[in-house]
């Protein structure tokens, strides 16, 4: 027991002995603004609910819902798109323009591009996209977020 007490007396001093002062340094402060990101938008085919056009019934299936709404886009872009620009450019054959575009929160489609085509076609269906009518936003894990959709317009000319 003696030899114990001795032991940690022997270690105390010897800490005791060499311990040194250390002189702290000033830490500065960083005021920087931060910046919180919106989440980026998901795929249309990933969210839990997709957006829903005017003609779709939220009690459907997902798969149903997803149709729907995207039967109710292409028609849209069908109906509106000026296919008369394709004959005043003596264009013929296939021609294919990749449509991007997200429905943000409020259900309207906002950051739309169309590539691929004539530029001329290009712009036309990102007019056409902007006046497709307001969507009920799509749902995923319980809020409403944005979707992005990206998908071919494909005009067959003889």
């Amino acid at each position: 027991m003696k030899t114990k007490i001795i032991l940690l007396l022997y270690i105390f001093l010897t800490t005791i002995s060499f311990s040194q002062t250390i002189e702290t340094e000033k830490t500065e402060t960083y005021t920087e603004e931060v910046r919180v990101s919106e989440p980026k938008p998901i795929a249309f085919k990933l969210v839990d609910v997709p957006p829903l056009a005017p003609d779709c019934n939220a009690k459907w299936k997902l798969e149903k819902l997803q149709k729907c709404t995207l039967n109710y886009i292409f028609g849209h872009v069908n109906r509106k798109l000026n296919t008369d620009l394709v004959s005043e450019l003596g264009l013929t054959g296939l021609i294919r323009i990749d449509v991007t575009f997200t429905i943000d929160k409020e259900g309207n489609p906002k950051d739309i591009t169309a590539s691929g085509g004539p530029e001329i076609l290009n712009q036309n269906a990102i007019e056409v996209l902007q006046t497709l009518p307001q969507l009920i936003p799509a749902i995923h894990q319980g809020e409403i977020v944005e979707v992005y959709l990206k998908f071919p317009v494909a005009l067959n000319i003889r």
